[in-house]
């Protein structure tokens, strides 16, 4: 038997997961949607290189796009010198070992 609690909490699991696949459809339409733009403006591109190579020509070297960029004031900061700490080690004990004796069998000689 199931609760009415935890039946409120399978709805509303159920609920959130519809919610989620509904935002991964659209994440998806819109990564296609974009990935088709791309390939589109490249397609766009190769054909006018191609025109110009058919028609004889030497095709340039596109220039590629300018972004400016604010330069940003460099703040002075003051420079403060870092002093290297010396690092302490503690020397370990060393371990005693011991001596493991040596366990041999000892050969009893078969009687006939």
């Amino acid at each position: 038997m199931v609760s009415s609690i935890r039946m409120k909490q399978i709805e509303q699991l159920v609920a959130k997961k519809k919610i989620d696949r509904a935002r991964e459809v659209e994440e998806f339409i819109k990564a296609e949607a974009e990935k088709i733009a791309k390939k589109k403006a490249s397609d766009e591109r190769i054909a006018k290189k191609m025109a110009i190579i058919e028609a004889g020509g030497v095709v340039p070297n596109p220039e590629p796009p300018v972004v400016e960029v604010e330069a940003k004031p460099a703040e002075e900061k003051p420079v403060e010198k870092k002093v290297a700490k010396k690092k302490v080690t503690k020397k370990k004990a060393a371990k005693k070992k011991v001596a493991k004796k040596k366990v041999t069998k000892k050969k009893v000689a078969k009687k006939k």
